[in-house]
């Protein structure tokens, strides 16, 4: 049976994209979470690695967009500044002056830290290679793997 995920995560990201522009955050949000929802489905079911990999991109800027709109409207603000494209409504927060804040200091030494604690390239080690361990390695995915690549069912 096939079924056409795609089809319709391109549907909710078109109408998503043009609420977005327009500035109807309500609206965009709740789109962008159902085409991802379909987005997420149709990976299930996808062999070609490279169309797995093209609708990964694509899944995660679109979901990067829904928790920059989830953000402003937690805030109540009137929304991101558009110039009517979405794609350049992501802009990064200006940051304080020196002086105003004693805790951004904090905050990026610990930024710094933790930046230089992340691996930034894709280690060649699968599951597999670990030998034993499995209740660690089980402890590890619930812990860790399945919040990164679900975190809509860890809310």
């Amino acid at each position: 049976m096939y079924s056409n995920f795609k089809e319709q995560a391109i549907e909710y990201v078109k109408q998503a994209v043009q609420e977005d522009n327009a500035g109807n955050y309500a609206k965009a949000f709740p789109l962008y979470m159902n085409a991802l929802e379909y987005f997420r489905t149709h990976l299930k079911y996808e062999k070609n690695p490279k169309i797995r990999e093209a609708i990964t991109q694509k899944f995660n800027e679109y979901l990067r967009r829904a928790e920059e709109i989830k953000t402003v409207l937690d805030e109540g603000g009137p929304g991101p500044n558009s110039n009517g494209d979405a794609a350049f409504a992501t802009r990064p927060k200006t940051k304080p002056k020196d002086g105003e804040d004693g805790d951004d200091r904090e905050k990026d030494k610990l930024r710094a830290g933790l930046n230089s604690a992340i691996v930034r390239e894709k280690p060649n080690v699968k599951w597999n290679d670990v030998a034993g361990l499995e209740s660690a390695k089980q402890a590890l995915q619930e812990a860790v793997i399945l919040p990164v690549k679900f975190p809509q069912f860890f809310t």
